[in-house]
């Protein structure tokens, strides 16, 4: 195509025959404002899988503490596609990290929110 010349307009991508939803999880305990607790499923879970998160926030005086225990993995096999490959403390590792990464996020978050003006 020659420099300046006009693109040709090939209109929206083609859109998926339906749309599908997927369910992560399902809140099972609610307690505020002291925890809450739910059933967390991969994509690529089975019907029957499942983890559970457990989310805990305690006051302290410089801000709240949030812990968060992710339990059920030993119950998927170990060649599970959400194990990437990896078991035993790797594999722990791994979740321990993306959790931080989430948690992380959240901090900035709050962070940047009570130091907004107004």
């Amino acid at each position: 195509m020659a420099a300046g010349a006009a693109v040709p307009d090939r209109g929206a991508p083609p859109r998926p025959a339906r749309e599908e939803t997927f369910v992560v999880g399902r809140v099972t305990e609610w307690k505020p404002p002291r925890s809450l607790e739910l059933e967390w499923r991969g994509v690529n879970f089975a019907p029957h899988e499942k983890t559970t998160v457990a989310v805990t926030f305690e006051p302290k005086a410089e801000g709240t503490l949030v812990t968060v225990r992710h339990r059920g993995w030993s119950a998927l096999r170990d060649d599970h596609p959400v194990r990437h490959g990896l078991t035993g403390a790797e594999f722990s590792r791994m979740i321990g990290m993306w959790w931080a990464d989430l948690i992380s996020s959240l901090r900035e978050y709050v962070t940047a929110k009570k130091n907004r003006p107004g």
